[in-house]
């Protein structure tokens, strides 16, 4: 199955960041190409004369329509980078990185549950170790693969080396599904009246999972560590600059994600 891009697609973002975040056993990304196991089998994504090019073994469940939305919410394919990049490209601040790197997408998740644990395991710890407590989650308490609502609504989620009160939200907010269905995890308004009133977790966790999950092109997780390093302001003062980014703060913010990898690179090689 082919799956047509807009134009301009920056790869060497989409790519390497879903590597960075990729599961072991379940997810893995090599240069242009990403694959996840479903069942027995894998699937690939890669990325072929400006497409993605969708390949599975036959007869695997799940190959149709519904599969196609699905890679085109994760890599983010539909976004008019024309328009977001002209319009962050605006911004003094934002137009170095903008310029250096155009069609950064905000990419997105392979299955809404599955993302929104991640980032609650994510919260107050490296993005290794959110990833190295994910896989930890899956081998404890998937059933050949990552956890469903169900697993882990009653689940003992502080074996895995989380604090408990984060044990606690990974298990509230798997009720929360259960009851309601993992869709509105799919819908920023919904999310962001539910998200928040399960305790433990909070606004940066609201809004990252607004912007990679709910779709919402103007999340801004404004208390993100990277976020204000970039800017050098506090919270509040990043959410009074990012309002000249909107509708399209979510760019931004991958936008300053990438600077700051691009600068830690040369400060390194400058060492």
């Amino acid at each position: 199955m082919q799956l047509p891009l807009s134009k301009p697609f920056n790869a060497g973002w989409a790519f390497p960041f879903l590597g960075r975040r990729a599961i072991p056993g379940l997810e893995e990304v090599e240069g242009c190409c990403y694959r996840r196991r479903l069942g027995e089998g894998w699937m690939s994504v890669t990325l072929q004369a400006g497409a993605l090019r969708l390949e599975a073994p036959a007869g695997m469940a799940g190959i149709g329509p519904g599969m196609a939305a699905r890679i085109r919410r994760l890599f983010d394919a539909d976004a008019d980078s024309q328009a977001v990049d002209a319009h962050l490209a605006a911004d003094p601040g934002l137009r170095p990185w903008v310029c250096a790197a155009r069609g950064i997408r905000v990419p997105g998740v392979w299955d809404g549950f599955e993302g929104a644990v991640k980032a609650v395991l994510g919260q107050q710890v490296s993005l290794d170790r959110s990833i190295d407590l994910a896989a930890k989650l899956t081998a404890s308490f998937g059933d050949g693969g990552f956890p469903s609502a169900d697993a882990l609504a009653d689940a003992d989620v502080a074996a895995v080396g989380v604090p408990g009160t984060r044990g606690a939200a990974v298990r509230g907010l798997a009720r929360a599904v259960l009851d309601q269905g993992a869709e509105f995890l799919h819908q920023a308004p919904a999310l962001r009246e539910v998200l928040p009133s399960i305790k433990g977790i909070g606004p940066w966790t609201t809004e990252y999972v607004a912007m990679r999950i709910g779709r919402d092109p103007d999340a801004f997780p404004a208390a993100d560590w990277v976020v204000r390093k970039m800017l050098n302001a506090s919270a509040k003062e990043a959410l009074r600059r990012a309002e000249r980014w909107r509708p399209w703060r979510a760019y931004a913010v991958m936008y300053l994600w990438h600077g700051s990898m691009q600068t830690a690179s040369t400060s390194a090689k400058g060492r």
